[in-house]
């Protein structure tokens, strides 16, 4: 479970400190820092397995611009402090990334590295380096030689376009590092679109959603024929908000193409090109937070503002399912909808409210005590809307 994560000098994020619960939601007006809060997020996540340039046009829309524009400061900083069992061992991690983006905003020039730490305490270690990497020159612990009683660290050195856990591999002499590393690469984004979500593309094997949901198509039927008893369970939850569904069926186009179209129990066919898309939403949330946890997938869920198009009330009850399942991810929520902010009146621990402080973002937390009390007289939301929650 994610306990912290900070970040410095990253759009409009200057020492933030974000503490989440296992379900979060992020609220504030526009231009508040919500949403550079989740890139932030993506882009640690990203540079697990991309290069950082990559990472930067592919999460942030490009490597100028990345620092927040008032701050003298030449590097962006992030923190990420994790629990998580390995085998028999409870750990903890604690991850250190240092990048230099482009100081020049008129030129897309490289991001490189300066400095990125990995360690980790239980079981064995306390506070046990793992990895150092400074300036592309690393120190990388072997892992098994440390438990046989010798502190043995590997030497090298690598260019700085990507950090050491983007490049390791091996996981019998770092097993550990690399259960971080794919702990990281696991945190999901999703900012689902309607258009995109009605896609055909495919690949064999997909099993987990693009951030759009333009592969939804090809991750359900990959779900069907790889694991049927899982899909059933997911069309028993949509079957909750669309009873005449009987199947969800597929017609294969070709080896790249993926066809997906419902039918009623007098077999009808109704194509995703006609479908709601609010059905289209509610049945790619649906995979995203009760499927893919449960194939060892998606530890950490950002859904961007996850009631648009959807009644609110499906909502509830697809939150309340999550609620009794073993393997939910742990999710982080942005909205403005006060009808979804209702919905965290029993998880008030888990709201951040995030608002512009002179130019820069600063997140708080409601008094809880204060806004149980409220709650006789005003709904979550409607504090919310007259600003009693900063």
């Amino acid at each position: 479970m994610l306990q912290e994560f900070r970040v410095d000098n990253f759009k409009s994020l200057i020492n933030i400190v974000f503490k989440p619960q296992e379900a979060n939601l992020l609220i504030g007006a526009n231009n508040a820092g919500k949403t550079n809060l989740c890139q932030a997020m993506r882009f640690v996540s990203a540079s697990s397995f991309f290069t950082l340039d990559v990472c930067a046009d592919q999460t942030v829309n490009g490597r100028v611009g990345m620092t927040n524009f008032a701050l003298d400061k030449s590097t962006i900083d992030f923190f990420v402090r994790a629990d998580m069992p390995y085998e028999e061992e409870h750990l903890t991690f604690e991850y250190t990334l240092t990048i230099s983006p482009p100081q020049d905003r008129l030129r897309e020039v490289a991001v490189t590295i300066d400095r990125e730490v990995l360690s980790v305490s239980g079981g064995a270690f306390d506070q046990t380096l793992l990895l150092n990497n400074r300036f592309g020159q690393i120190r990388l612990l072997h892992e098994n030689d440390f438990l046989g009683g010798e502190e043995h660290y590997v030497a090298m050195t690598a260019p700085r376009d990507a950090t050491m856990l983007q490049r390791l591999y091996d996981t019998n002499t770092n097993p550990r590092a690399n259960r971080f590393k794919q702990y990281l690469t696991a945190w999901t984004y999703y900012d689902l679109s309607p258009t995109a979500m009605r896609g055909s593309a495919h690949k064999p094997r997909e099993y987990v959603v693009a951030t759009d949901g333009s592969n939804l198509a090809s991750v359900l039927y990959s779900l069907k024929t790889g694991n049927e008893r899982a899909y059933r369970k997911l069309l028993e939850v949509i079957q909750r908000i669309e009873p005449r569904l009987d199947l969800i069926n597929f017609f294969a186009g070709s080896e790249n193409n993926v066809f997906m179209y419902f039918e009623d129990e007098d077999a009808h066919a109704l194509s995703t090109v006609n479908a709601s898309s609010g059905t289209l939403r509610f049945l790619a949330l649906a995979y995203v937070l009760l499927v893919q946890p449960r194939l060892g997938l998606s530890p950490v869920c950002i859904v961007e503002e996850p009631e648009n198009g959807i009644y609110v009330g499906f909502l509830k009850t697809l939150f309340e399912m999550i609620e009794g399942y073993p393997d939910r991810p742990q999710v982080i929520f942005t909205s403005h909808s006060p009808y979804f902010i209702d919905l965290f009146d029993e998880h008030l621990g888990g709201v951040f409210v995030l608002d512009r402080d002179k130019g820069h973002t600063a997140i708080s937390q409601p008094d809880v005590a204060k806004v149980k009390a409220r709650l006789e007289q005003f709904t979550l939301g409607e504090q919310h809307y007259r600003e009693m929650l900063g």
